[in-house]
């Protein structure tokens, strides 16, 4: 069965360790039967996470194309591993999904809304989103 997970959730709510286990549970993980794409991937440079806001949109670009050549590879389980925050930002990889025969499921990791929570995404967000970047992220989330 071809599977695709789209996870949503604030930075540090554990969507990339979620997105591990996932690969881990559903194909032993196996590194051929799976494709986790996340766009942070892209600002990693020598080993170190370095955020370009100038760099977003043609990195969240190279990540579909990931997304869509996976797809088209037939890879059993392919993740998103994204904050998607607002459902247009998945839309293209759930259409794309559909449209090569895969399920799709899409995944909250975390608790959007818990204040307390927010705090402890901001401890442990190893990209270090400001609190108040996540608090309004929060704010933001659709439904």
């Amino acid at each position: 069965m071809k599977q695709v997970f789209i996870l949503r959730g604030l930075p540090g709510s554990g969507k990339s360790h979620y997105a591990q286990s996932l690969c881990d549970e559903m194909v032993n993980g196996d590194e051929g039967q799976f494709v986790i794409c996340s766009t942070d991937d892209f600002f990693i440079s020598d080993g170190q996470y370095r955020f370009d806001k100038a760099k977003l949109s043609e990195y969240h670009n190279l990540n579909l194309a990931r997304f869509i050549r996976a797809l088209s590879q037939q890879i059993p389980l392919v993740i998103l591993d994204n904050t998607n925050i607002k459902k247009w930002e998945f839309i293209a990889y759930a259409e794309a999904a559909h449209a090569l025969g895969y399920q799709v499921k899409e995944v909250v990791v975390g608790e959007i809304k818990d204040k307390a929570m927010q705090h402890l995404y901001y401890q442990r967000n190893i990209h270090k989103v400001p609190l108040k970047t996540i608090n309004k992220m929060a704010y933001l989330f659709e439904w």
